[in-house]
């Protein structure tokens, strides 16, 4: 049987690639061959981005926020403030058990009957000075026998300071009498109207003319003790137009129009003096502006001037 050689050939012991049993490296191409080759150009420089306003961004970056706040809010009801509450009031004063009349011992220098003729209402104005000890006994000097009224109302209150006085104590014994009633409200309506009242007659007194206020004031408070028969007491805190008209205008202070020092020293009389303008010749006027008299200073006579005197 024939040998076949090709297949006891021995391989080739030489250093080279087949000896050691690895495939040659392929030969690239000669165009990539020159492409790998060739420098790699440099590319363009990337665009500088323009400067950012930072006011703008920050503007519109706020305006965004309020906008999505805003858009938020929408259909939310406005918050409610909370409501302003005052402590309770407390006192530590004991009150009578007794609440048909004021406690007595608030008012010690009132005679009872003149209590109970407040807390009825029969109190009659011109008998505030009843309730100032201090004004008591020259009242009762002006006063006629029985109830006659006194002559005159500015005999007993003089002075602002003589109807205020007695005035308080009338206010602050009705206070006590609508504490009695057991409602904060008519205690309240009561004092406001009094204060509002004091601060009134105060304004009549820079204004007018002070006998004019207490005939206003006395019959004010008649007026107002037909309205408190009734339960009403905020009259008291209203001035009366009516009366005003009556008793006050055309009554007002007299203004004092001259400084006291105008006043202190009285004015020289200058019109037996000589016009010296008119020797002079620069008064011509008839008669003197100056009201002084039109004479020579040489010889006193008129109907000329010094410069045409004959006289040496």
């Amino acid at each position: 049987m024939p040998t076949d050689n090709s297949s006891t050939t021995p391989a080739s012991t030489s250093g080279g690639p087949a000896a050691q049993g690895t495939d040659p490296a392929p030969t690239p191409a000669p165009g990539v061959a020159a492409a790998a080759a060739a420098p790699t150009p440099m590319s363009a420089p990337a665009p500088v981005p323009a400067p950012v306003d930072a006011t703008n961004a920050l503007s519109t970056l706020l305006s965004l926020i309020a906008g999505v706040m805003a858009a938020q809010n929408q259909g939310q009801p406005a918050p409610t403030p909370p409501a302003v509450s005052f402590p309770a009031f407390v006192s530590t004063d004991a009150f009578p058990a007794d609440k048909s009349l004021p406690n007595l011992n608030l008012f010690p220098s009132v005679e009872t009957s003149t209590l109970l003729d407040i807390a009825r209402h029969d109190f009659r104005p011109i008998d505030l000075c009843k309730l100032d000890s201090r004004y008591r006994n020259k009242a009762d000097f002006y006063r006629l026998e029985g109830n006659a009224p006194r002559s005159s109302a500015l005999k007993d209150y003089p002075s602002l300071h003589s109807l205020l006085t007695p005035l308080a104590t009338y206010f602050a014994i009705l206070q006590a009498f609508a504490a009695t009633a057991g409602s904060a409200q008519a205690t309240f309506v009561m004092g406001h109207a009094a204060s509002r009242y004091i601060t009134h007659l105060l304004e009549l007194h820079q204004r007018y003319e002070w006998s004019a206020v207490v005939q206003y004031h006395m019959q004010f408070h008649l007026h107002r003790r037909q309205e408190m028969l009734t339960g009403s007491y905020t009259g008291w805190s209203q001035p009366d137009n009516l009366l005003m008209t009556e008793y006050l205008f055309g009554r007002q202070r007299a203004s004092v129009s001259a400084s006291p020092l105008s006043s202190s020293k009285p004015k020289m009389d200058i019109s037996n003096q000589t016009c010296f303008a008119f020797n002079k010749g620069t008064c011509t006027a008839s008669p003197c502006p100056n009201s002084r008299i039109h004479k020579c200073r040489k010889c006193g006579n008129l109907g000329h001037m010094e410069k045409d005197c004959t006289r040496n």
